[in-house]
């Protein structure tokens, strides 16, 4: 049951990878579920940041149930929503490129999974793969305490004042 916190994004990004390698015999739906799993790769690395402060020792089933409910916050909409809104609110470059390459993946996965018309291209592929690697590593890099900010940030719906 125990996993490394970062091992879905890694996943995600080496099935990509794979994905796009497939010679011979790659097919448009490969391409197409290699960039949805690229969206997915930095999708879960948000969800990822989110439990980093808890870490993961699953020694009760209350623990594995706040686990499960942080990792589960994050709202592809509103991730979307709030990475378009990163700029002024001081964040790294490196966050700000993270935040930026998840709302450009998550109109590609869209068209990826719901366009039967939209076609792709190897060369982009292997452009968003060497892209979203960048971009992940450098998000890794990044100050920890940062990560789970930048986390929070794009996943927690703000209350109304009444």
């Amino acid at each position: 049951m125990p996993r490394n916190t970062a091992l879905l994004s890694t996943e995600f990004l080496e099935t990509a990878k794979k994905r796009v390698s497939a010679i011979p015999g790659r097919t448009e739906s490969d391409l197409r579920r290699a960039t949805s799993d690229l969206y997915y790769a930095l999708f879960h690395r948000v969800c990822e940041a989110l439990i980093e402060p808890i870490g993961v020792v699953f020694d009760s089933n209350p623990f594995k149930e706040m686990y499960r409910t942080l990792y589960r916050i994050p709202d592809h909409g509103f991730l979307e929503k709030r990475c378009k809104e990163v700029k002024g609110h001081s964040f790294s470059d490196a966050i700000s490129a993270f935040a930026n390459q998840i709302a450009v993946m998550k109109n590609k996965r869209e068209l990826a999974d719901y366009d039967p018309l939209a076609t792709f291209v190897i060369s982009g592929i292997e452009n968003d793969v060497q892209v979203v690697t960048s971009v992940l590593e450098n998000f890794n890099l990044a100050d920890p305490i940062e990560r789970v900010r930048f986390a929070y940030f794009v996943s927690l719906k703000g209350r109304k004042a009444e």
